[in-house]
């Protein structure tokens, strides 16, 4: 009789018959599998080639811009020149290479995903904000921070403790900004729904009209023999498309003439000097990213304002891509792109990065994947290898100052292109404040007793995002959010974040001489009082309302009050924006017309409110039914 084999006496015995593999040799497998599949998903084409010149042109154009405004601030000075070229330009390549191979292995999975090609976001310096960030936070601490006797000359070691305060200030500013744009990554979208547009792009615009545009063209105008062509070459080479054409399919990179030009010019007309050999550079992880925590306090109302607009930035260059017809994620997106603005502070990096408007540019000319990473890699050896520092030694102001003014009136042109005519008022009162805050930190003001220009300079970013965004309500007669706005300026006028030296403390005591009539007390009334305006308005708007139409019989003699208008063309920009991918995806390509929220924008531009102010501003002239299409 054969022996008798007992079943097992559970369903845990059974499994530990069976031979499980180990976590290790599984988590082995998925890499050897991911890395396969990045291998094999890199394509290199003419459209990667002619998309790589452009990304790398714009990139070595915003890091050369960073490097010379950094090392304007003491030219001489050797240990401003070491941590230019030993610190912040070796974290500005790991930056790069993180976000360009990243970018490229998401695109890479999406194609996997979707079945086709895909072509990977562009990425790059977040030129919108650096320049605020050296200019409005490392200028802002260096002049601050005065020397032991306040005399005219710093000792060599004050002005080195100068120069490492401004420094670390501003790379914690940046770690700031990082952990700001992963925060807004699982909160964009929601956030999105409640700030216009323009109280995101106009102090940008700010920015890009004196920072980026007036200030980088003096120099050239100190020069003009040289120095204006290559100012000429912009509009010739981004604005005329007078594009110089190699062969059938490859074109000369717009910004190449415009360099070539400076370079020959100022070498020719000696305003270079000697050519500096590559300088030794090596990665820094230090405590510079939270060692400037105690001294950030003044500049929140720059920092705040410039890492939600690069947020927001992220979304409008998602939205670019998902309607040239590559949904890519919208958490995963912004989420990287904070996490690779910390690991740039992390080294010592005071400017964060950011994916780039240009998409479906890239796209139309057929590149894929290839172009990110390589741009990722050129970047890596050129910042690890010293080279940055000689090719800033040949490369002269007059060549780098055209390229960033096109950044700064592109920047400016978008908020034109993105606002309703009706809005172009905000607009121009909103650049008032970038205006005033440029004037006094470029000609050192801070200490001229004229509080009212110094109040509007102080944390003038996020003054002009919420003066945008209550004049932008005003104006559609939105009176309860222009309200909110109105307490939203008071809190932070009532904090010290904006009009005030100083965050958080002296609050009865103005900026500008110490006039009390600027005080952060003085401020945050008269928001609050603007804000009781709102409600006085929005009582007429609900107890008075007008009762006739335009054309209507006696209209003329209704003297109700206009309903809110709710501005449709900004918002059909992100008329797919909280669709899911596929939905998106398939609009983009023409497989269905259109979303429900597109619907519902031109339900907007039906609203009798919009026709009365038409009717109202125009009549009935040609010039009024075309401003009705436009809008």
């Amino acid at each position: 009789m054969p022996p008798t084999v007992m079943p097992p006496t559970s369903h845990d015995d059974t499994i530990a018959f069976r031979p499980r593999e180990s976590f290790s040799r599984r988590m082995s497998m998925q890499i050897s599998s991911d890395v396969a599949a990045f291998k094999g998903g890199i394509t290199f084409a003419a459209g990667d080639f002619v998309a790589l010149c452009s990304l790398f042109f714009d990139n070595l154009s915003t890091l050369l811009g960073f490097a010379g405004a950094i090392l304007a601030l003491n030219p001489t000075n050797a240990h401003l020149q070491d941590i230019l070229y030993s610190r912040i330009i070796p974290a500005a390549g790991i930056m790069l290479f993180f976000g360009n191979v990243y970018y490229t292995w998401m695109a890479i999975r999406m194609a996997r995903k979707y079945q086709r090609a895909f072509t990977s976001q562009p990425y790059g310096f977040n030129t919108a904000g650096g320049f605020p960030f050296i200019f409005g936070i490392l200028y802002g601490v260096y002049y601050s921070h005065r020397c032991a006797d306040d005399g005219a000359v710093c000792t060599l070691d004050e002005e080195n403790e100068r120069i490492d305060m401004a420094w670390k200030v501003c790379v914690s500013a940046n770690f700031l900004t990082g952990v700001i744009n992963i925060v807004m990554g699982f909160f964009g979208e929601l956030i999105m729904n409640y700030f216009p547009v323009g109280a995101m792009l106009v102090p940008l615009a700010g920015i890009g009209f004196t920072w980026l545009a007036l200030n980088q063209i003096a120099p050239n105008f100190a020069v003009p023999a040289i120095g204006l062509v290559p100012i000429f070459f912009v509009f010739t080479q981004y604005y005329a498309m007078g594009r110089l054409h190699i062969a059938k399919g490859f074109y000369v990179p717009e910004a190449v003439p415009i360099v070539l030009f400076g370079v020959i010019g100022g070498w020719a007309y000696g305003t270079q000097g000697a050519i500096v050999p590559p300088v030794k550079a090596g990665l820094w992880i230090g405590g510079a990213f939270y060692q400037g925590f105690s001294d950030i306090g003044p500049y929140m109302g720059v920092v705040l304002p410039f890492s939600i607009a690069a947020s927001f930035t992220d979304m409008m260059c998602l939205v670019s891509a998902q309607k040239a017809g590559d949904p890519y994620p919208i958490r995963e997106t912004m989420i990287s792109d904070g996490l690779g603005t910390l690991i740039g502070a992390l080294l010592g990096s005071p400017f964060g990065t950011v994916i780039y408007i240009g998409h479906p540019a890239h796209k139309r000319v057929g590149a894929k994947t290839g172009y990110s990473f390589m741009n990722g890699i050129i970047y890596l050896i050129l910042c690890l290898t010293g080279v940055v520092s000689t090719i800033l030694s040949i490369i002269p102001v007059i060549a780098i100052g055209p390229i960033i003014l096109f950044f700064g009136l592109m920047i400016c042109e978008e908020c034109t292109k993105h606002m309703a005519a009706r809005h172009h008022g905000a607009i121009f009162y909103g650049l008032f404040f970038g205006v005033c805050d440029y004037i006094f930190t470029q000609f050192q003001g801070n200490s001229v007793n004229n509080p009212g220009p110094l109040a509007m300079a102080r944390g003038s970013a996020l003054t002009a995002m919420l003066w945008v965004a209550i004049i932008t309500y005003t104006t559609d007669r939105r009176w309860k959010e222009a309200g909110l706005y109105c307490l939203a300026a008071a809190f932070f006028a009532g904090s010290g974040l904006i009009h005030q030296a100083m965050a958080y403390q002296d609050f009865f005591i103005g900026t500008g001489g110490n006039v009390n009539s600027t005080s952060a007390f003085q401020f945050m009334i008269g928001y609050l009082s603007m804000g009781l305006v709102c409600v006085f308005y929005w009582v007429l708007q609900v107890k008075l309302p007008k009762t006739k139409e335009p054309g209507e019989p006696g209209y003329e003699d209704d003297h109700g009050y206009l309903p809110p208008l709710h501005d449709g063309s900004v918002d059909r920009l992100f008329d797919t924006w909280w669709d899911p991918a596929e939905k998106g995806l398939a609009i983009a390509t023409g497989q269905i017309e259109e979303s429900q929220t597109s619907k519902e924008v031109k339900a907007d531009e039906e609203d009798p409110g919009f026709e009365s102010f038409v009717s109202e501003m125009y009549g009935d002239s040609k010039e009024g039914k075309e401003v009705k299409d436009v809008e």
